[in-house]
């Protein structure tokens, strides 16, 4: 509340001081312009974390290739991008038909504002292991510039023995012909 005098100098100087209960305009107006002023920095700061993660995730996004050998009887064979992981924080395990790959990293930051950051990133990928390969035999490798190779090769088919297969030969039916049908002529007349 404060004290404003009327625009109209004869009836304030009858009336004198008028209190009202309204906040004076320029306490208003400095106030805002102060929350104004807060929230663009706000923004600003927030738009640079914004574009400085979408230039981290176009950085560490991992690319996938995934190629089933084919031809001289390899079997499977995948290979993943996992440069931004230490092998320590990659796993590899095979769940029935499915290999399965997951990395976990986390990192903390202070920046030099003492603003904390803490980031959590999980790695998950899952491919179908096809029914002529075999799975237990699966082996893992980690290149130097971080490309993590699975492979597993084909199944061994065993090698059927040699065998014969004897032949039926099953009696011979009648079959209906022009002597059946005398046959039956024969009988009638009997």
């Amino acid at each position: 509340m404060h004290l404003a005098p009327f625009a109209s100098s004869s009836l304030a100087s009858r009336l004198g001081t008028v209190r009202t209960l309204w906040p004076h305009a320029e306490t208003i107006f400095t106030e805002l312009q102060q929350e104004m002023e807060k929230a663009r920095e706000f923004m600003s700061s927030f738009e640079q974390l914004l574009s400085n993660h979408g230039a981290i995730a176009a950085e560490r996004a991992p690319s996938t290739s995934t190629t089933l050998a084919q031809g001289s009887g390899e079997g499977f064979s995948v290979c993943q991008d996992v440069k931004n992981f230490a092998p320590e924080q990659l796993s590899v395990k095979v769940v029935g038909r499915k290999v399965v790959l997951v990395g976990q990293k986390e990192t903390q930051n202070v920046d030099e504002k003492g603003s904390f950051s803490y980031k959590y990133e999980v790695l998950k990928r899952e491919w179908d292991v096809p029914e002529e390969v075999d799975a237990e035999a699966l082996t893992c490798s980690l290149s130097k510039d971080g490309q993590l190779r699975i492979e597993a090769p084909k199944l061994a088919l065993p090698a059927a023995p040699e065998r014969n297969v004897p032949i039926q030969v099953s009696p011979a039916a009648p079959q209906p012909g022009p002597a059946s049908e005398d046959g039956a002529a024969n009988k009638a007349q009997a």
